[in-house]
Parts: structure tokens; C-alpha cells; sequence
């Protein structure tokens, strides 16, 4: 029997590793293969797997999540697969998932050395680690040498059956904006230190600069701090050029890739970086930086920030983002994305556990 382990469910009532797991165990569940489930009684305060409805056995666990993350599974199975850094010492043997190394390469609070201890543990039990991009298998190595590169094995995430282009040639609304195609920058996601969000506003007063005075529109994140104001403000850029919106759903969000000017993602670290991937796969112009798990999404291109070099704002901007070369961009990535499946994510992963 494989188990699949789904205390993260328990762990994020949202977040990116939660709905990683969920878009795997749903292939999982579809297959022919001797899978279960475990799971604690809470696992429906996750808005993924709220949504889910299991075929396969699922085996109930109790007590807290926090203490059952620590102590590990006592589960027996031939295949124990955690979604969050746990082991069985009952399997015979055991499956990791690694989605990135934040809490080694940039700890922000005092969670992130005991994440990376039970990071490191699994690592030690693991017969095989799946990881999400070749730069997260490079910062394995490099941070547990005492891992054999060949138990590591690369699944890249999947893109959502939901994005895909749609193109405006009027004006369209998304939540309480109304915009015009090709008519702004857009930014995705939260703005903690590796996303680098200084740089994007160094890009926008370089735009500015050089005529292209189009406004950032922000999904998620929450909206700018009083001192991110200060910072923009400090670039020449006034307040009406900023707009946040939230709680969009997908559709909505598709369009706001799809019609984008450019996604700007000039993050100092990515594991892997789902919004390019998305937007890529809507045919947007996305803007990254170099030196991350972005350069697989995007790969070698022009269109990408060197950001031990001064000037590059500059030069990006001057390549044109309504150019033929620009539009060139637009087709090669979108072509690229189609690399990035949930369905052969899940049958690599398959192949993992057949392997074992």
C-alpha cells in the first residue's frame, strides 16, 4: 500500500504547498495503484481539500498536528509519502517532497530553523526525494551533502486547466477596476524579502522615465504598507499608479495575465514560481529576474533582469514590451509552459513509488 500523508491540509487553511498536495493526491486518487490516505479530523478547514472528494481508504489520525508533525507517522505502509517533512519508521519506505529552501537560505522568524531540522530529518529516512524545480535539487545537495543525488528525482508543478489566453480588445474589469488591455503591469503574489519587491518598483519608475506610464496592478499580498508607500513615493511614483485587489478567483485572474503588459517577477529566490508559469501559459510577457528556479520557466531569454548589473530596468525596457521581439517572448514561453502538467507531475511521482 502507498499512504499519502495529508497533514499539511491540517497545517495551511490555504498556501501553495496545500494546493501542490491537492492537485497530486486527485491524480493519486484517480489511478489503479493500492494508495490511502491519512489524515486528521480538521483537514476540511483547508479550503483545497474542502473542495475534494476522495475514492480511495482514508485511514482517520488523531491528536494535534502540530505535536503528530514532530513525532512523526506510526502508520505501516510500503510507500509513506508526507506532504510536509513527515516519516514513518513503520514504511518500508519513505517519500519526500521538497518545494524549496527558504527557511535554510533566508529564516525570517524563529519557525524557520525547526522547519529546516524536520526538512532535514526526512532527508536522512527518505529512500526517495521529489523536488519541484533543478534549482530546488541544487540547493538540496549543496545544504545535505549526506544526500544521494540519485534518490532525488525532479517534478515540476503543473499549471491549472484554468489559465489560458484571453484577450481583451476593450476595456474589461477585474474586481472593482476597470482596465484596458495591455494597459498596466501586473504583480502577483506576497512581498516578503525574496520577492524583491524594491526592484519592481524601480522598474515602473524606469517606465515612467522612458514614457510608459502605466499603473502596477497587485493581486494578493495585501495592500502596501505605509513604508512601501514611502519607498514608491521616493521613485516618483504617485499613489493612483499602485492599485491592490483581492479575493479574485482564477477566471478573474486569467484575464488580468492574459491583457497584462508584462508580469514583473524579479525575485532574488524562487523553489519554483507558479504565478510565471501561469502567466506564461496565458501568453503573458513575463518579466523575471535571473539566478532562481525562474530561469526553468522562462528559460534563456533577453527578457530577464541581471540583477548584479546596474541599468537593467533600462535595457529590458528598451527591447520594447509591445515589440515584435516582445510578441516573439509572448509565443516562446507560452510554448515553453506546456512543460509544467499536474498530470505528469503525478505520473512521475507514480513512477517514484513503482520504482520502490
Amino acid at each position: 500500500m502507498i499512504l499519502n500523508d495529508n497533514i499539511v491540509f491540517e497545517l495551511q487553511h490555504v498556501g501553495g504547498v496545500s494546493k501542490y498536495w491537492s492537485k497530486t493526491i486527485a491524480r493519486l486518487d484517480d489511478s489503479e495503484r493500492d494508495i490511502a490516505f491519512l489524515e486528521g479530523p480538521d483537514v476540511m478547514e483547508n479550503i483545497f481539500r474542502a473542495e475534494m472528494v476522495l475514492t480511495k481508504p482514508i485511514m482517520v489520525e488523531r491528536g494535534r498536528p502540530a505535536l503528530r508533525r514532530f513525532t512523526g507517522s506510526k502508520s505501516r505502509a510500503e510507500v509513506f509519502h508526507s506532504s510536509y517533512y513527515r516519516i514513518s519508521r513503520r514504511a518500508r519506505a519513505n517519500v519526500l517532497t521538497i518545494h524549496d529552501f527558504m527557511n535554510e537560505m533566508f529564516p525570517s522568524s524563529f519557525r524557520d530553523p525547526i522547519l529546516a531540522q524536520l526538512k532535514k530529518r526526512a532527508c536522512r529516512h527518505a529512500t526517495a526525494i521529489a523536488v519541484v524545480s533543478q534549482r530546488t535539487k541544487l540547493d538540496l545537495l549543496r545544504h545535505y551533502p549526506f544526500v544521494d543525488p540519485g534518490r532525488v528525482h525532479v517534478t515540476y508543478n503543473g499549471v491549472d486547466d484554468e489559465f489560458y489566453p484571453e484577450v481583451f480588445s476593450a476595456t474589461f474589469a477585474a474586481g472593482p477596476e476597470t482596465l484596458i488591455p495591455r494597459g498596466y503591469f501586473l504583480y502577483v503574489g506576497t512581498r516578503g524579502h525574496c520577492k524583491n519587491f524594491p526592484y519592481v518598483l524601480k522598474i515602473l519608475s524606469e517606465a515612467r522615465s522612458s514614457g510608459l506610464e502605466l499603473p502596477l496592478i497587485m493581486v494578493g499580498g495585501g495592500p502596501l504598507l505605509e513604508a512601501e508607500w514611502v519607498l514608491a513615493e521616493a521613485q516618483g511614483l504617485p499613489r493612483d499608479t499602485i492599485r491592490h485587489i483581492h479575493g479574485l478567483p482564477d477566471t478573474t485572474l486569467r484575464r488580468l495575465y492574459s491583457n497584462c503588459t508584462a508580469l514583473l517577477i524579479p525575485s532574488i529566490y524562487e523553489g519554483f514560481g507558479l504565478p510565471a508559469a501561469e502567466a506564461a501559459r496565458c501568453g503573458a510577457l513575463v518579466l523575471t529576474a535571473r539566478g532562481s528556479a525562474l530561469d526553468e520557466i522562462v528559460g534563456e531569454t533577453d527578457f530577464a533582469f541581471d540583477l548584479c548589473r546596474k541599468g537593467e530596468p533600462a535595457r529590458v525596457l528598451t527591447l520594447g514590451l509591445d515589440s515584435a521581439a516582445a510578441e516573439a517572448e509572448r509565443v516562446r514561453i507560452q510554448r515553453r509552459s506546456a512543460m509544467f502538467d499536474w498530470d505528469a507531475s503525478a505520473a512521475r511521482l507514480m513512477e517514484i513509488y513503482d520504482g520502490l
